[in-house]
């Protein structure tokens, strides 16, 4: 099996799994689109018969023979109504198919992402880059398939019925005509699949250059492009880049037309000897001069017409893999998932880790055998070096992930449950938690809080209040007041965007609270109000504080320390400090920190300077 052929079954399985999901969308409109398409596929047809009436006609006229003029007349008015008519039909029923089919694929996307519960499928690069693709595609390609199905179809009826019209001159006619044609429109379509543009290809080299384009275009690299004077020497390279790889294009593009020739000189020569046939055929009185018109007419409407099929089979291809990686995605498995039958939520926080360990996908591993227990409304600091695990087991507890091995429990005593035991819905909604990388959603304010659920005005103020967020608020700026660039709306600083983050995981309300470096953002007076405001939302609840800042760690009942994926030292703040290990090095590592400043601009003070 070639891979060719092997494309074309992948593409034509595509197809038909498309195809059913296009009907679901809206039925009677897809169905009206189609029937008006294969109308307006008859027209050729129809003009190319009209046509030879009309010539046998005025040549039985010059001979003095009677005409139905009343019949050419109707049949030309017919023809022209039909194609008023379907033309702007089509346009508007392919417009409200489209809409249905575009929100009928939209709605599938995020229905699957949301089945989608952990990060293990979306973080593997393949994925992602196939979802990037569908996230780009899904505003257009349906529309597009559409069309194109549409206009091949419509080809499909025309070149059919215009090779039908030739069996007026004779039955074997179409087969020959077809027969010469046939190659050269399989050849156009290896032709068209080259691509005429550089910036539509999908290449290596195509991509290096549109990346070069972006750095200079968008506005996540203005500063450091300003900044250190990089747009001349991107706007050099892509232009060497873009040269370089257009002289390779132009190469396979030349060596596709010569390919094209002699297919070509085939179609021709078919064409040209049955137009020969014809015309000798008439000047032995053998058909009229109608048949000659005839096939002089369909002969060039069948050529466009295949032509036309070539490029729509092109364009069809490549909305196709688009598809084609759609049916992937809403088909790949996905590795966490609620149970079927779930427990019953446990009813206090209590986490315990029992042999845990977990490594990435292709990573060596990023926690090791970690034995933890947590009692409820304990709050617990996780410190380490960059890489420790600390994060890794955030994620866990989340259950974006499940342990490679070793278990999770929740509860206490006869009531501990496994994680994976639990409805990961409900889980979640027991969780709050203030991420490093929080989401930035370019709504209002108050959205941003919410986060979809009802409005209490009370957990809305303790939530303004307790994240420092009263600060950002003032005449200009307010809980209605649109966030982001993309809307023309505001945008906050780091530090206030931060305290956004704070306040819609504590207007969750939950039972467990997770901070990971939750004022990484913050200048150190806001950074020891929103630390006061946490100490005091922490009582009751189980709550886990990563940090790299390690006076943030005094609030804590009990510091963690991680290291190469596990747990190398556990115990209050005073305790591990005296204990002079890992915990106490990195103290005394910050310590200095601030201090060496101090001591430099002291002696700079001292000697004059």
């Amino acid at each position: 099996m070639t891979s060719s052929s092997q494309s074309a079954r992948d593409l034509w399985r595509t197809l038909r799994l498309t195809l059913p999901d296009l009907w679901r969308a809206q039925p009677l409109v897809t169905a009206g689109l189609f029937l008006s398409g294969a109308a307006q596929g008859l027209l050729p047809a129809v003009t190319v018969l009209i046509g030879k009436w009309t010539v046998d006609g005025v040549s039985g006229l010059l001979r003095g023979q009677p005409v139905n003029l009343a019949a050419l007349v109707g049949a030309w008015v017919g023809a022209a109504l039909l194609s008023q008519v379907t033309a702007p039909v089509t346009q508007v029923l392919q417009g409200a198919a489209a809409d249905h089919y575009t929100l009928h694929v939209n709605q599938r996307l995020m229905r699957r992402m949301t089945e989608l519960q952990g990060l293990d499928v979306l973080e593997d690069p393949q994925f992602h880059d196939d979802l990037e693709v569908l996230q780009g595609g899904a505003s257009h390609r349906p529309l597009n398939l559409l069309s194109t199905l549409v206009y091949a179809l419509r080809g499909l009826v025309a070149a059919l019925s215009v090779a039908a019209t030739l069996l007026l001159v004779g039955w074997w006619v179409p087969l020959v005509v077809v027969a010469g044609l046939l190659p050269l429109m399989a050849r156009q379509m290896q032709f068209h699949r080259l691509g005429w543009s550089l910036f539509i290809q999908k290449t290596p080299e195509a991509r290096e250059v549109n990346y070069l384009s972006r750095v200079a275009l968008r506005h996540e690299y203005a500063k450091e492009v300003r900044l250190y004077g990089l747009a001349p020497h991107l706007q050099r390279d892509a232009l060497t880049r873009t040269r370089a790889y257009q002289r390779t294009l132009r190469a396979q593009r030349t060596r596709g037309l010569l390919t094209l020739l002699p297919f070509e000189a085939l179609s021709l020569l078919v064409t040209g000897g049955l137009f020969a046939f014809v015309v000798a055929q008439a000047q032995a009185g053998r058909v009229g001069a109608g048949s000659v018109a005839l096939v002089v007419t369909a002969l060039g409407a069948l050529r466009q017409e295949l032509s036309s099929l070539t490029e729509m089979g092109s364009l069809g291809t490549q909305h196709l893999s688009w598809f084609a990686k759609l049916h992937a995605f809403l088909n790949a498995p996905g590795g966490v998932q609620s149970p079927a039958q779930p427990r019953p939520l446990p009813g206090d926080g209590t986490v315990t880790l029992c042999g845990v360990s977990f490594a990435y996908r292709d990573q060596p591993p990023a926690l090791r055998d970690v034995t933890l227990h947590i009692p409820a409304g304990q709050t617990v600091a996780i410190v380490g070096e960059n890489g420790a695990g600390k994060s890794t087991l955030i994620k866990l507890l989340l259950r974006y992930y499940d342990p490679t091995a070793g278990r999770i429990l929740i509860g206490a005593g006869d009531g501990q449950t496994d994680l994976r035991d639990l409805d990961l819905t409900a889980w979640r909604a027991q969780v709050a938690a203030v991420f490093q990388d929080f989401a930035r959603f370019e709504w209002t304010l108050r959205e941003n809080i919410l986060l979809g659920q009802p409005q209490d005005d009370a957990r809305l103020k303790v939530a303004v209040h307790g994240s420092g967020l009263r600060g950002v608020l003032n005449d200009t700026c307010t809980l209605d007041t649109r966030l982001g660039q993309a809307f023309g709306g505001t945008e906050l600083s780091g530090g206030g965007w931060q305290k956004l983050a704070t306040a819609r995981a504590l207007y969750r309300g939950a039972r467990v609270l997770i901070l990971d470096e939750p004022t990484a953002a913050l200048d150190p007076r806001s950074e020891a109000e929103v630390f006061g405001t946490f100490a005091a939302l922490a009582r009751g609840r189980t709550t886990l504080l990563v940090t790299h800042r390690l006076g943030s760690v005094l609030m804590a009942d009990r510091v963690l320390v991680l290291k190469a994926g596990r747990i190398i030292e556990d115990g209050k703040h005073a305790d591990l400090l005296a204990r002079g290990g890992e915990y106490a090095d990195l103290w005394a590592l910050q310590a200095r920190q601030y201090e060496e400043p101090v001591e430099a601009a002291l002696s700079l003070s001292a000697s004059g300077g």
